[in-house]
């Protein structure tokens, strides 16, 4: 159970997340696709990776208090599935701040510097490390995902026709998820990388909107 304030707080905090993807999205279509495994080490060192690198890690805190809030909202009527949706969405919560931490303080701002120092080419093949590693964790952090959006999709009952939002922005979650994984790591193109990052930003728009809009309106049950 949440009270009107938090809930409002959440959903500004979801808007503001839509706002960082955003500024994301313009942060990788502004710079240079780069050509060599350096250029991609150097650019991470650039201003504007930077900011958009502290911006989302930041927000991963914001994303676990938006889904927290989505789950207390019915922790007392359904405490079993409150928890599993939130269980799930937390470890995606901890996987994502963890890689965005180690993406923005190692290979970011302590490979560039190391690697102008040294001009080892060792410490670009360290980059490429870390992205192989953050390759195999996004499994568990898609299928965490999966599962709890699975649950948030049974948590909430109808009517009243508000909780349709939800419902909806959970099924949508489910199919981007599932589809992404049969993918990744399946083999079957149900969703092409190069498709899925062109529309990044519009499924962001799709999901966290109405999460927003829900949060706004939905009263204590």
């Amino acid at each position: 159970m949440t009270n009107r304030r938090i809930r409002v707080a959440a959903g500004v905090v979801a808007l503001v997340y839509v706002a960082i993807q955003a500024f994301q999205d313009y942060v990788y279509r502004v710079m240079p696709t780069p050509e060599t495994p350096l250029d991609e080490l150097l650019q991470g060192a650039e201003p504007l990776h930077v900011v958009r690198s502290t911006l989302m890690l930041f927000a991963m805190f914001g994303l676990i208090f938006v889904y927290g809030t989505l789950c207390a909202q019915r922790l007392r009527a359904r405490p079993m599935l409150a928890a599993g949706a939130f269980a799930g969405f937390f470890v995606f919560g901890l996987l994502e701040i963890g890689l965005r931490s180690v993406e923005l303080f190692w290979t970011q701002l302590q490979l560039p510097v190391a690697y102008a120092a040294s001009h080892d080419p060792a410490i670009v093949d360290q980059l490429a490390t870390f992205q192989a590693i953050q390759g195999a964790l996004y499994f568990p952090l898609s299928f965490s995902t999966l599962l709890g959006s699975v649950a948030l999709f049974f948590l909430f009952e109808t009517p009243p026709r508000l909780n349709y939002v939800i419902k909806a922005i959970a099924v949508f979650n489910i199919l981007r998820i599932g589809a992404r994984m049969m993918t990744g790591y399946a083999g079957v193109e149900l969703f092409p990388t190069a498709a899925y990052e062109q529309m990044y930003l519009g499924m962001v728009v799709v999901f966290y909107v109405p999460a927003a809009y829900w949060l706004f309106r939905v009263s204590d049950e």
